[in-house]
């Protein structure tokens, strides 16, 4: 049987390369400095809001809380028998026995030891607060992408601790030269390729086109979000982006007739007196049951795609 090359009208595309990026990267920190005590969680665990991630040893703050603590004892004390004081100035004055000014001041020392009640109890708080921030939760669901400390280590003030990322959808970000960026745009079409999974070419829309140049390549980030429910993609991955932005003509086959010796791949085309002969030809992109010839034929030629039996140079062809 036989088919023809023909000249048709392809998409041409931009070419960006780049790779894969979790959807959301939380990086987990501390306010608080100290030992880590435990790590409760592993590298590629599934972690929901809330779960504990790690812990910092927390001596010194529950030291602190005992002082606190005794120290709102001591100033109840302190306000009990301020408050016994100025019930018994208040009596005396009532008769007489107290001056004003002797009264205000019992009085002035009764709202000075409620004061200091409440001042404890805030202290109080305060170290409540920061031994919060030494057991440290999820602060959202997530996948644990690298732990950035072991136990025992010492954590500092915004120190990155552990990572975690949202993995039911990756970011492909890519970079595009500058001659082509002004071509795409915002909502155009791209086909994503990540050549390191079979099977993995996703056609999506573009996010974003980054309107500034990376200061060292001169090339601008695209970006668009791949579904990942299968979990086969992982951050990090190489991925080529291309993206479609008018037509040119180009020699199309059935993808049939191609062979393959080697690295080599060629066509049997058939001549004018009906003999069939081998013509090595260099192929470019897929387009659904065709292929593209970037060099070999000119685009009409009658072409061999299936013998009965393997055919050599000179054979004649009977359809």
């Amino acid at each position: 049987t036989t088919g023809r090359a023909e000249l048709a009208q392809v998409p041409r595309y931009v070419t960006a390369t780049g790779g894969l990026q979790a959807n959301k990267s939380v990086m987990v920190s501390t306010r608080m400095m100290g030992w880590v005590k435990k790590i409760h969680v592993e590298e590629g665990q599934s972690v929901a809001k809330g779960d504990p991630l790690l812990s910092i040893d927390d001596t010194d703050l529950q030291a602190k809380k005992a002082q606190a603590l005794a120290g709102i004892t001591e100033a109840k004390a302190v306000l009990a028998n301020a408050e016994k004081m100025a019930g018994r100035f208040e009596r005396l004055y009532a008769e007489k026995s107290v001056s004003k000014a002797q009264l205000d001041d019992v009085l002035t020392g009764r709202d000075r030891a409620a004061a200091g009640v409440e001042m404890a109890k805030a202290g109080l708080r305060e170290v409540n607060v920061h031994l919060s921030y030494l057991d440290i939760a999820a602060p959202t669901d997530g996948v644990v992408a690298r732990k950035m400390i072991e136990e025992g280590d010492m954590a500092n003030p915004g120190m990155p601790l552990i990572i975690l990322e949202q993995t039911e959808a990756v970011k492909v970000v890519a970079h595009l030269g500058e001659k082509d960026v002004s071509l795409v745009k915002a909502g155009d079409t791209a086909l994503v390729t990540v050549s390191s999974v079979a099977g993995a070419e996703y056609e999506v829309t573009l996010d974003r086109v980054i309107p500034t140049a990376n200061p060292g390549s001169r090339t601008y980030d695209i970006e668009a979000t791949l579904d990942n429910s299968g979990g086969k993609l992982r951050s990090g991955m190489f991925a080529r982006v291309r993206v479609p932005v008018a037509t040119r003509q180009a020699v199309m086959v059935p993808a049939e007739a191609v062979i393959r010796r080697g690295q080599l791949t060629g066509v049997w085309v058939v001549a004018d007196n009906q003999t069939a002969h081998l013509r090595w030809v260099r192929l470019g992109h897929p387009a659904g049951d065709q292929i593209e010839v970037l060099s070999g034929l000119a685009g009409s030629e009658t072409l061999v795609l299936s013998s009965d039996q393997p055919l050599a140079e000179g054979d004649k062809v009977v359809n």
